[in-house]
Formats: C-alpha cells, structure tokens, sequence
C-alpha cells in the first residue's frame, strides 16, 4: 500500500458480494481532525465501506489504513482505536439495561480506567440530555434517545476515529444540531477524524470538511465543495431582488441574449448569466432603465444537493 498522509487512507478498496461489485477500487484520504462526508443513494456502497473500514468486513481486494493500522493486518487494532456508530446504532443497546448501565458494560469493554468511567458516563450524558434518564431501560427510551445513546457509546473511549453510518437520521432538529455541534467540538479540540455516511445533503454541506460522492461502488468525484464545484464547472447564477412587476422583470430579463435561464420566485429572479462578468452590469441597466426598482443582485453559489444531482446524472463526466 503506498504511504499517504491521512488518518484513514483507501488504496484500491474493493467488496464482492458474487457478481456485484459493492465497493469497487475505492481510493480516499481523510485528514486527521477532519470531517470527511461519503454521499450516495441507497445501495451505492457507503454502509459496505464502513463496515470495511471497522473491519466488520474483509475487502475482496485492495486496503485501507485507519490511524497507523492496515485493516487487513492489524484488525483487532483498527477496533481499538475506532468508534462506530452502524445505521441502527440503537440496536447495538442492551434493551433490558439502564442507559447508564449500557454505558458502564461498553466502557469495560473499552478498557477504559475504571475510575475515569463515571465522569465520562455523565460528561456524555448530560451533553446528550439524556442524564435524567440514566436509569431508564435502554429498550424504554424513544427512538431519538436510544441513537443518541448509541452515539454516547462510540465516544465513550475517546477513539481517533468515528464511522458513523446516518448518526442524525432518527434524531429530531434541536437533537441533531447538537450533534453536530458535538462533532464540530470533537474534531476541532481533540483533533478526533469523522467518518461519516449521510444522504443528508444540507446537514453534510454545514459540517464536512471534505465530500465524496459515490454511487455503485465508485467514487465518482472527492473534495471539499468549493473543489467540487469547480470540477463540475458549475453553471454561476445570480439572485435578482427587485419591487414590482415581477413579471416585467422577467420579460426584460429573458429578452437578453446573454440570460441562459430565469426563474421566478416571489420577489426575486434566478438567472443564469453567460459571461457574467461582462454582463451583469448590462442586465441591471436594462431593467432599470425599464423602470424595474433592483433591492439585491446577489451571486447564487451551487448547493451541495445541485452538484450531487449533477453528478449522479452524468454532469460530473
């Protein structure tokens, strides 16, 4: 495996399941510290790549690295320094045990010093909100609380490394922005490297430091947004407040040879703009000079859904 920088380093990862190709020649290096987001529709590869990161599975070819540890050789090392959170988190709880119970039997597990364990016990806990209910059954909490218990889990040894498969997905809004706070923290302050697996695009827009996007086992394109945008070469539009008739604005804006595209929100237009920087000034004075009364004329950037969108659909060819 050639030696790259990075906490966790992929070289030619591949699965077979039989004839389908599940992971298929996966190259990736994740930063220590960083956030690291891997989109994708359903069945694209993303929960196989965990499962093979954690080695909960054996790649078919190729390796990956997680800290200074080959996955192939040093397993039971990997396990040792990872934290994982599976897609149903809450099903890794012992149901018939309090939640600071669960807690105490992982933290054992873990080897962590029996006398740093209760004050990680309630540290988590109570980021979690979940202190009150330290001596609730497991198997008695809702769906939201036992995922953020699950979660509480994976950091409870303090791992260089989380693989966290949907950690939001069951999680109401109030619940997930602190979890996401809570990753923020970690990467930033103890330099923890996260691995995370969502198809929630905005959520991974706000928190991830880097992007891959893969879909039938392939990593299709790999970057932070910015990065990706440029290699889609992504089509620049600007947002056009204005007073008035909209519509007005509209027409005037369509009549221009240069305007790829317009859309109409309530009182604004979306344009796409050939040449913009020697056409914005050109599309303003045509509609003020129609009388049209401009509040904003904004740059619109790419979200992270348009350039998944277009990636998915062949744009990223």
């Amino acid at each position: 495996m050639v030696r790259k920088v990075g906490e966790i380093v992929t070289d030619q990862l591949s699965k077979r399941f039989g004839k389908i190709k599940a992971v298929n020649r996966v190259d990736i290096v994740v930063p220590q510290g960083s956030v690291f987001g891997l989109l994708g529709p359903n069945g694209a590869g993303k929960s196989t790549t965990t499962r093979l990161l954690c080695t909960l599975l054996k790649p078919s070819f190729g390796t990956a690295q997680v800290g200074e540890f080959d996955i192939i050789e040093n397993p039971v090392k990997v396990r040792e320094i990872t934290g994982v959170l599976p897609e149903e988190g809450s099903h890794t709880l012992y149901p018939s045990m309090s939640a600071y119970q669960n807690l105490e039997y992982f933290a054992k597990l873990y080897d962590v010093p029996d006398e740093e364990i209760p004050g990680r016990i309630e540290e988590l806990l109570t980021f979690m909100e979940l202190w009150e209910r330290k001596n609730d059954r497991a198997g008695e909490l809702s769906t939201g609380n036992r995922q953020r218990l699950a979660l509480c889990r994976a950091l409870l040894h303090k791992p260089k490394v989380l693989l966290l498969d949907e950690p939001t997905s069951a999680l109401d809004p109030v619940a997930a922005k602190r979890v996401r706070e809570l990753i923020l923290s970690l990467a930033k302050k103890y330099k923890q490297t996260f691995f995370i697996n969502s198809h929630n695009l905005s959520e991974v827009q706000r928190i991830c430091d880097r992007i891959a996007i893969i879909d039938k086992g392939q990593i299709l394109l790999t970057g932070t947004t910015a990065e990706l945008r440029e290699q889609l070469h992504a089509k620049q539009e600007y947002m056009i407040r204005v007073t008035g008739d909209i519509e007005k604005a509209k027409s005037i804006a369509e009549s221009q040879h240069f305007v790829e595209s317009v859309k109409v929100g309530v009182d604004s237009l979306i344009v796409t703009i050939d040449n913009p920087f020697e056409n914005n000034s050109q599309l303003m004075q045509g509609l003020l000079a129609a009388g049209v009364n401009i509040i904003e004329f904004a740059e619109e950037e790419a979200s992270l859904e348009d350039l998944y969108l277009e990636v998915l659909n062949g744009g990223g060819d």
